[in-house]
């Protein structure tokens, strides 16, 4: 892995992207969460069958598999340390830019994204690749995470920086010990496929993941050789 490893790793408690793009929706409701800057992240499980999170389930990878028990409990302990980061390699595991947008005044978006199989090398940037992994879609029977990331109000001189990054100049998270800032950036909302799992599913909050949110959806689309996810959400 490079050498940047771990100062752009990813999801707080959690060739390349080919088309995609975003468009702010106008809708109900929280107007506290009006033109913030939202990415959205393929999290992929090329092999899925090596997950330690949840190895009995349908949904066999988790956070686990992204980061190891170490940094997960160090998190939880109020002491995060990315140093002790330790990614589950043998699932496959990559991390994979796929889009950003601007929400509404009511704090609704909808991001679309496509990514082609076979997707893997030594060339990925690291605004594409954080985790510096080297790969990404890489088989057809993949475990799919979508992670929203919410990376604060809108920098009007400069919001392409913060729609096409994980960690951008505007913000900080302290569970990287990334401050950079004012914004607090945070994975915020995700949704997840199983292997061989299309169609809709619910979304989720990380601050609650029981409940599916409401007037939120995420749809996988698997083709040949490629995937296309469409989220429709709004910042809580």
């Amino acid at each position: 892995m490079k050498s940047s490893f771990f100062s752009a790793l990813l999801f707080g408690l959690a060739i390349l992207s080919f088309g995609g793009g975003a468009a702010a929706e106008s809708g109900s409701h929280n107007r506290d969460r009006a033109f913030h800057a939202v990415t959205l992240w393929w999290v992929i499980f090329n092999e899925p069958e090596q997950c330690v999170t949840s190895p009995e389930a349908a949904a066999k990878c988790g956070g686990v598999d992204i980061f190891g028990q170490e940094y997960l409990d160090s998190v939880a302990n109020g002491a995060p340390d990315p140093g002790l980061i330790r990614p589950n390699l043998e699932s496959g595991l990559a991390v994979v830019y796929a889009t950003g947008g601007i929400t509404s005044p009511w704090g609704r978006v909808r991001l679309v994204a496509s990514l082609y199989q076979g997707a893997s090398g030594e060339d990925l940037p690291d605004t594409v690749d954080p985790m510096n992994l080297n790969r990404a879609l890489t088989s057809s029977a993949a475990e799919i995470h979508l992670v929203m990331r919410d990376h604060g109000r809108r920098h009007r001189q400069d919001y392409d920086a913060q729609i096409t990054a994980f960690l951008d100049p505007y913000c900080s998270d302290p569970n990287l010990l990334y401050f950079a800032g004012p914004n607090l950036c945070q994975d915020v909302q995700f949704a997840i496929f199983a292997a061989d799992q299309d169609g809709d599913a619910d979304m989720y909050e990380f601050a609650d993941a029981t409940q599916p949110l409401q007037q939120a959806r995420a749809r996988l689309i698997r083709g040949d050789g490629v995937v296309q996810a469409i989220v429709e959400s709004t910042l809580r």
